[in-house]
């Protein structure tokens, strides 16, 4: 039997690795698949050796206690995938673990097809060269990403985007309000401020007092703040006692909370598109430490921060970096959508552009019909080299 390794981490990557394993097993034969993951792909049929918790722990901020561990990772599934005849493995995202894991694999002479670029493009632009080395085919989320990698020599697919699927299940904004418990008489803003610690630290109680000031002249606003799986729902919840303004803090349902809104405040990310593709105009905000400022004015090479205004190619949504995260100019962006119907009105339009550059759903059965391409090709050579070097 076919076999293929997949290395996915954090929820993220689980969530995208399942959808992937789901579709290619729906289109080739059986395949025994195998690698890191964790609940969601151990669902989908995945035999997962090291569970994405593992994987996390290879992170940057531990880099040196963690590497002896994420060497052993590496030679464990190098181990499996030579001894279950493996000539081609999967990796998703992670780029921390993964990109090394790369170089390792096509030293092994393993095909390397890689879900979700790395965002070399906006910092550290010239690792691309690195990436030709190491990785067969790049698939991409965004259009705008394959011409980058082709003009180095890599061969690129764009795939879509996953949230186009999940947006096509979202309950109505009736829905939306109901099952998050809100009032549909009121207005309402969405606050997320992110799911990392250091995030909500930085961001919450700026967006909390913004909301306290916006309610001054909607009296009746209510906030609604979705609390993201892994986030640390004692310290949100210390920060809202802090801040003592009224919240509905619920578990999940991101999509719905920025369904129900007319507004929202979010931490630069993934929610950005999230907010946009949904058509829910808001405010990107974004703080670091002064020292990860310097590094990142000095590396990141696009010019904006929030994923929205990346794929639009233009500011469609304000931006707030660093010493501009106050509460009264969050506020006075966020009131300007509450206040005026055509500002409103112009960025919707600006959100439908959006939807037609990222094009219809089927994301995953298009990556897994890729990757179905890719086992073909990988049967159809030689077999592997047996020399890994690790």
């Amino acid at each position: 039997m076919t076999s293929l390794l997949i290395i996915a981490g954090e929820t993220s990557g689980d969530q995208l690795g399942a959808a992937l394993v789901r579709a290619l097993l729906a289109q080739v034969a059986p395949v025994r698949i195998y690698g890191v993951g964790g609940d969601q792909m151990r669902r989908a049929g995945v035999e997962t050796l090291f569970d994405i918790e593992h994987l996390n722990a290879v992170g940057i901020a531990e880099i040196c206690t963690k590497i002896p561990y994420g060497l052993y990772m590496a030679r464990r599934l190098l181990q499996a995938a030579r001894e279950r005849g493996t000539r081609l493995v999967v990796l998703v995202d992670a780029p921390g673990f993964n990109l090394p894991f790369a170089y390792l694999a096509k030293r092994m002479g393993l095909r390397v097809v890689y879900y979700v670029s790395p965002q070399i493009w906006a910092w550290r632009q010239g690792r691309v060269h690195k990436v030709a080395r190491r990785v067969d085919t790049m698939l991409t989320l965004f259009p705008f990403e394959v011409p980058f990698y082709t003009s180095a020599g890599v061969q690129a697919a764009y795939v879509g985007h996953p949230i186009v699927d999940r947006l096509e299940t979202l309950p109505s904004m009736a829905q939306s309000i109901h099952s998050l418990g809100l009032d549909s008489d009121r207005q309402t803003v969405a606050v997320l401020p992110g799911s990392r610690g250091q995030e909500i630290r930085q961001l919450l109680l700026p967006m909390l007092a913004a909301v306290a000031l916006m309610r001054q002249q909607h009296p009746s606003l209510q906030a609604v703040l979705p609390l993201a799986p892994a986030v640390n729902r004692h310290l949100v919840t210390a920060l809202v006692e802090q801040a003592a303004v009224p919240v509905t803090l619920v578990q999940g349902q991101s999509l719905e909370a920025l369904q129900a809104s007319q507004v929202a405040l979010v931490a630069s990310g993934t929610a950005t598109l999230e907010a946009g593709l949904i058509g829910t105009p808001m405010v990107v905000l974004y703080k670091v430490h002064p020292v990860t400022e310097l590094l990142a004015r000095w590396l990141i090479r696009v010019p904006y921060i929030g994923l929205v205004n990346i794929v639009a190619g233009k500011q469609i949504v304000p931006e707030l970096l660093q010493r501009q995260v106050q509460p009264h100019t969050i506020a006075t962006y966020a009131l300007r959508y509450l206040n005026d119907v055509e500002v409103t009105a112009q960025t919707q339009r600006e959100f439908a552009r959006l939807r037609g550059i990222l094009g219809p759903g089927g994301s995953a059965e298009r990556a897994a019909a890729q990757v179905a391409q890719g086992l073909a090709e990988a049967a159809a050579e030689v077999s592997p080299s047996t020399a890994t070097g690790v």
